[in-house]
């Protein structure tokens, strides 16, 4: 049974964690996505995983296997999120009703409430790749499903906007902004939050063979990524300048890491968006571009995760929340950036080197690249259990008399 410990006061950080098992869902199904032929499909659907559990799809040997497995573990990760959604709308629910509900909106912490829609968008996800895996037939009427997704992503983008705007008015109105409470990049929230919904839309721009539903999608994804940028941009600033003048705030360390998966995202947003541009307007996706791009994207993303370990060994931050006594929600956003470092390792491992003909599929060099990337995700995934057991199986000592 999933308890926190009552003595801590409620986060909306909590909710990474459920964002956290999302996002570990959706990086399995990338060995689906990558390693199971799906000729005339954008995605593995029911009858390709129907296929691969008769043993009817012809593949090299090894790769059946690790496709079951990454099937498993995708249904585990995403049971594992929708526990966590619904675990999490309850706490927030008592929450609501406590002091300390009402002092964080009032605080610099009331940006930490983007979590929220962040995780819905990711169960969006999650459901359309459990839907186009796992229900028969779905795939064929996945035109009439698009427009239901937009509609989703439109009402989580409205509500994002405006638990933004709420956070941004309050500090344009009110003031209160001092750097020296701001020494750190957790305010880059609302941006993984809106790279997310960017990327949601950019899916029905990428696939749909409607025209008018595909530029609608693009719009509302170039909408969400302008957002993003902007907001990023101004972050960064703010918050590197803070950081350099009084140190990055202890609690907030992981936040050095949260450009990885906004990164992931906005990059998987561009690819996508290429995608449906090639396929409506005649504009070919160019390799040496792909190139250029996901390389820079993913060495940069290496050299934050870089970066970011370097500070956390200097100041003890995971000896002491992974291994000590130190117990805070915060820790959960360890947990996104590897699962986003091995999407976009994925995207970039297949994308560049695979398809520019640069490694041959399936051989020696392809499953090192693929198991240094596995690596990382599974270490990712021992973060999650860990945390989890530490900060939602608490459980009450009693006295004795």
């Amino acid at each position: 049974m999933l308890r926190r410990d009552p003595s801590q006061p409620w986060h909306p950080s909590y909710w990474l964690a459920a964002l956290g098992a999302g996002g570990l869902s959706i990086s399995f199904f990338m060995y689906l996505m990558w390693l199971v032929p799906h000729q005339g499909f954008s995605m593995p659907t029911w009858q390709h995983l129907e296929a691969l559990l008769a043993g009817t799809t012809v593949l090299p040997t090894g790769v059946r296997s690790v496709a079951m497995l990454a099937t498993l573990f995708m249904l585990l990760m995403a049971v594992l999120h929708f526990v966590l959604v619904i675990w999490n709308f309850r706490e927030f629910r008592a929450a609501r009703m406590t002091e300390a509900y009402q002092r964080l909106l009032g605080s610099p912490n009331e940006v930490q409430l983007m979590a929220q829609p962040l995780t819905l968008a990711m169960t969006v996800n999650v459901c359309f790749a459990l839907g186009a895996l796992c229900v028969p037939g779905l795939w064929s009427i996945v035109e009439y499903l698009f427009p239901v997704a937009l509609l989703a992503f439109t009402a989580i983008g409205i509500w994002s906007l405006k638990l933004y705007g709420r956070y941004l008015s309050r500090m344009l109105v009110s003031g209160g902004y001092r750097h020296e409470e701001h020494n750190h990049l957790s305010p880059l929230m609302a941006v993984f939050t809106f790279s997310m919904l960017s990327v949601g839309f950019a899916a029905p721009a990428a696939i749909s063979h409607s025209v008018f539903v595909a530029a609608l999608a693009a719009t509302l994804s170039i909408l969400f990524l302008v957002i993003a940028v902007v907001t990023g941009a101004l972050i960064l600033i703010s918050g590197l300048q803070a950081m350099l003048q009084y140190g990055l705030q202890s609690q907030a360390t992981p936040s050095i890491w949260m450009l990885v998966p906004i990164m992931t995202l906005l990059g998987i947003e561009w690819v996508r968006l290429q995608h449906g541009l090639s396929h409506h307007f005649a504009m070919p996706v160019e390799q040496g571009k792909l190139f250029v791009v996901l390389t820079a994207i993913f060495m940069l993303q290496l050299g934050v995760m870089l970066l970011g370990y370097q500070v956390m060994r200097l100041n003890g931050y995971l000896a002491g929340h992974l291994l000590g006594d130190q117990r805070n929600p915060i820790s959960f956003g360890l947990i996104c950036p590897g699962v986003a470092l091995f999407v976009m390792g994925m995207f970039w491992w297949h994308l560049v080197w695979v398809q520019g003909g640069i490694v041959t599929p399936f051989s020696l060099v392809y499953w090192l690249g693929i198991g240094g990337l596995a690596t990382v995700q599974f270490i990712t995934l021992g973060v999650l259990l860990r945390l989890s057991h530490r900060l939602l199986r608490h459980k009450p000592v009693a006295a004795a008399v």
